[in-house]
């Protein structure tokens, strides 16, 4: 089933999950969001309004390896023509 984006209810095409851990202390605590779902307009436009310029880069980091994975996939299905 197709999920919809959490912002303007298009098919989603990402899903955010954050992951806050305790930082400096022994027995780190750590938990997880449940996922959020965005397409690929509103993932942009979370991404350019992330405040924190390192939390915005390990974001598009990780939004273009999932690109590239992506593409990569979708070239390895393509059938050849000789």
């Amino acid at each position: 089933m197709q999920k919809s984006c959490s912002n303007c209810e298009a098919n989603a095409n990402y899903s955010v999950v954050l992951i806050t851990s305790t930082v400096g202390i022994s027995k780190r605590l750590q938990q997880s969001s449940v996922s959020v779902p965005f397409c690929a307009e509103c993932y942009r436009e979370f991404c350019e309004r992330i405040c924190s310029d390192v939390l915005r880069n390990a974001v598009n980091n990780a939004y273009t390896a999932i690109k590239e994975q992506l593409s990569e996939r979708s070239m390895a299905r393509k059938p050849t023509r000789d």
